[in-house]
């Protein structure tokens, strides 16, 4: 545990010592990693469906804050749709914009919560999302996340659609909207999600020992549990060696972030209590694990007063000797 310690104070040391430039480079490798998505699910146009492109975009993004960054991720959707189909481009950027005009523009901090969703859907890292704003966010997170996953699955739909029907824009119009309404995965996610988030908060928040860890364990097992009961039921196919990667993985670097974010020593808890004029206060004090990182220190020796001690002792040896 020392040694994760000494670790992690010398990755927050060299993160604050080189904010100034990993906060841009962040920046970038989001957008890459999101454009780069967004070219793998419905990579139709064939000029932004390459990799300048998306080196392009990313480092634009590096400029844009986060409402904007969403902002410019549902136009490259939008384009990408219009290549293939008009029709589907006007419903999908409707639907698009009613989120970001209704939402985003209000709360530009969740934009990077509803582009993660869809991203962690194609990395198989999604079961971690839920667990991770339950830690770091309010209940107020589950509207990002059932914007997100029906983001995913609009995207999904989409591809479903132009990949199996050649007919006229209108017909493509029904098909989309039975695709995308008549999901039961997406309404599953939804709510299996959201009641996820919902738990890791209060769990995190009781006042009890190792309360992050429990929060996190018992997000992934209600993760797990729910997801394969709910789906056994609707008869909804799940790959059971990808699913429990996910799951593991996931719960994995969900406790890395919550390690670096914040570890608690609770083998030195403190009760304290005292008073104010209008209050007596009870106060449960957990220390924070804090362990100094090693520092090399370079002893210069001068070779030249080096040899002249030696000599010097040398003479004398001898003169002992006499």
């Amino acid at each position: 545990m020392t040694q994760l310690l000494v670790l992690r104070e010398h990755i927050i040391k060299f993160y604050q010592r080189f904010a100034l430039f990993l906060n841009p480079l962040f920046r970038f490798i989001i957008g890459f990693i999101t454009f780069s998505s967004i070219n793998q699910m419905i990579g139709y146009h064939p000029v932004l469906n390459e990799a300048y492109t998306e080196v392009l975009l990313a480092l634009l993004s590096i400029l844009m804050p986060g409402s904007v960054f969403l902002f410019a991720a549902a136009v490259f959707v939008v384009v990408h749709i219009f290549y293939v189909s008009n029709m589907l481009a006007l419903v999908v950027s409707v639907i698009l914009f009613i989120f970001y005009f209704a939402y985003i523009k209000f709360v530009p901090a969740h934009a990077y919560v509803i582009a993660a969703v869809p991203i962690a859907f194609s990395l198989n890292l999604v079961y971690g999302i839920p667990i991770l704003l339950g830690l770091f966010m309010t209940p107020v997170a589950v509207i990002p996340i059932i914007c997100g996953v029906g983001v995913y699955y609009l995207l999904q739909a989409v591809t479903s659609v132009v990949s199996i029907s050649a007919d006229t824009s209108m017909n493509l119009y029904h098909a989309l909207q039975q695709q995308f309404f008549d999901c039961r995965e997406m309404y599953v996610m939804m709510f299996v999600f959201s009641l996820v988030s919902v738990l890791v908060y209060i769990l995190r928040t009781r006042e009890w020992d190792y309360a992050f860890d429990i929060a996190i364990l018992a997000g992934a097992v209600c993760n797990t549990i729910l997801l394969l009961v709910i789906k056994y039921f609707l008869d909804i196919n799940v790959d059971m060696v990808s699913f429990f990667a996910g799951i593991i993985l996931s719960t994995v670097l969900v406790w890395i972030v919550q390690f670096m974010r914040l570890a608690l020593n609770y083998a030195s808890v403190e009760h304290l209590q005292f008073e104010d004029e209008e209050y007596y206060y009870y106060v449960r004090a957990v220390p924070k694990m804090n362990v100094a990182a090693p520092s090399k220190r370079v002893k210069h020796i001068n070779v030249r007063h080096f040899s002249e001690q030696m000599q010097g002792m040398a003479s004398r040896k001898e003169n002992d000797k006499e």
